[in-house]
């Protein structure tokens, strides 16, 4: 008998923490979709990849962006600060730290405005010659970027799902954000 109250016991804990866990908030989405850049997961990488293609690049300097991208995705730092919902909509805000991609593209574009010649090949402009130096500055700059972030969500059959991205957010995530106009 004290077997079988115990199976009951634990039968219902586990379906209590189930129901429990099993609801994921506003907040848990978000958090779930950035750590899926974290974590480098095959669709993120995919959509990297489609954008890569489309992309005048070298297979090498390809594979270089692609490092380069994927290790920004590996150090994105986030935290949420607040969580609003009403009814089957919501927003949360989240402080994003990312490595500064669009300030080393503008180190690049200095380099290239007031050095020209350095990316001359026989009197012509070497538009991959540029490209590599670009990469080499993107891979190697080390300073990093906060970001506030809104993102909105709907719940549709009690699920929370993230609304799609607009460009500026997008841009945030990849550290590219012209943050110069603001």
């Amino acid at each position: 008998m004290k077997k079988t109250i115990k199976y009951i016991c634990l039968i219902l804990t586990i379906f209590i923490l189930a129901g429990c866990l099993g609801t994921i908030g506003p907040s848990e989405r978000v958090e779930d979709f950035l750590n899926k850049y974290i974590k480098n997961d095959k669709d993120i990488l995919n959509e990297l990849d489609t954008y890569l293609n489309t992309q005048n690049l070298t297979e090498t300097q390809r594979e270089k962006y692609r490092s380069i991208i994927k290790d920004e995705y590996a150090n994105i730092k986030y935290e949420i600060e607040e969580e609003a919902i009403s009814e089957n909509t919501a927003t949360v805000k989240v402080k994003i730290t990312v490595k500064d991609l669009y300030g080393a593209t503008q180190s690049a574009e200095d380099d290239l405005l007031n050095n020209p010649n350095d990316f001359y090949t026989d009197g012509i402009y070497d538009s991959s010659k540029y490209v590599d130096y670009k990469l080499n500055i993107m891979e190697n700059y080390d300073k990093t970027v906060d970001y506030i972030i809104y993102f909105s969500l709907i719940k549709s059959d009690g699920v929370w799902n993230i609304n799609d991205l607009d460009e500026v957010t997008l841009e945030k995530i990849h550290g590219i954000y012209n943050y110069d106009n603001e």
